[in-house]
């Protein structure tokens, strides 16, 4: 019984090397290896992740035949019982490799599923990212100023007062008992504004706070003729502007002075061009037609009254080497 056992480890030892590592690594390496010889064979490296049916198969069969008694001269060995064995011992050998390489065509397939549906979500979501974080225009700044202002007004908005405007006597108008304008509104008799009347509108006027309703004692003036002086600023760059600023305050363009804001400056449309002695002037008066006319971004006021159809007069008016630094002159607001 010894005799047959040590044939089947022979058999089990062969059959396992040939099915395992193919016909040349057959012919090349012995059937049976001890288990010194396979430690030390150079294909065993510690960085194997895992141990192949081979490898397990000839280190089964190394441990059996050193384990296995010696065979006597007089032993024999059954022929048939041997082959019966060996095929035996085949068939199990097909059929875990069967099952091994269904086993790794199926992971294989379940990885190559997944990745590509990894790749499909993430370029999504690149490009989703993208559109998210693209730089905003001109239209998108101005909405997101008009939401951000809205959000900001939480409380609801004071209700405009309109002043009384009453006809005096006199011919002047009486705007509640603050303001006093003479004039007929009318292009030869203009209506004389003062400064402090045309910015107080800023009390009852202010889009970013929410108040965006006009005062009636405002509105009256709109379409009106009216006179004004101020400081002057003509696009220097132009030969013959027909355009300018007329403002509260003392301002070069650049700076010096201080910058207009919509409720202190007016842009004006000269009927006439400018002439070389108006071009450079710093001050002066200007009669036109006013227009109040809100130009918004957003919420934001960048511009509030026009002058057209105007002339400007800068009779007796400073140079501007002797306004920069020095006295105001008869054309200061309500000279």
């Amino acid at each position: 019984m010894r005799i047959f056992w040590a044939v089947l480890i022979v058999i089990l030892a062969g059959v396992g090397v040939v099915v395992f590592t193919g016909g040349d690594k057959a012919t090349n390496t012995p059937a049976v290896q001890t288990a010194a010889e396979t430690q030390a064979s150079p294909s065993t490296t510690e960085s194997d992740a895992t141990t192949s049916p081979a490898e397990i198969a000839r280190e089964t069969a190394s441990e059996l035949v050193e384990d296995a008694p010696a065979l006597d001269e007089s032993d024999t060995v059954d022929a048939p019982v041997i082959e019966a064995a060996a095929t035996e011992i085949a068939e199990e050998i097909a059929d875990v490799e069967s099952t091994e390489a269904e086993t790794v065509e199926a992971d294989e397939l379940t990885i190559v599923d997944l990745t590509a549906e990894d790749i499909a979500e993430a370029t999504a979501e690149a490009e989703t990212t993208e559109t998210d974080e693209a730089a905003p225009g001109w239209d998108a700044l101005s909405d997101n100023a008009t939401e951000n202002t809205e959000e900001a007004a939480t409380e609801e908005a004071p209700a405009v007062v309109n002043l009384t405007i009453t006809e005096t006597d006199e011919g002047t108008l009486q705007i509640g008992d603050k303001f006093t304008i003479t004039g007929k509104g009318t292009k030869d008799e203009p209506y004389l504004v003062p400064w402090d009347f045309l910015v107080a509108i800023r009390q009852a006027y202010s889009p970013r706070e929410g108040r965006k309703d006009i005062p009636e004692h405002f509105a009256f003036f709109d379409g009106k003729y009216i006179s004004i002086a101020g400081y002057l600023q003509f696009p220097l760059a132009s030969p013959e502007p027909t355009e300018c600023l007329v403002m509260l305050n003392q301002w070069d363009g650049c700076c010096i002075g201080v910058p207009p804001t919509p409720y202190d400056a007016i842009e004006v449309a000269l009927s006439t061009p400018a002439t070389q002695a108006q071009k450079f002037a710093v001050e002066g008066r200007i009669v036109g037609k006013l227009k109040i006319d809100p130009y918004l971004v957003g919420n934001w006021l960048i511009g509030l009254y026009l002058l057209n159809d105007a002339a400007v007069d800068v009779s007796g008016s400073r140079s501007a080497e002797e306004v920069y630094g020095n006295t105001p002159s008869q054309f200061l607001p309500g000279q």
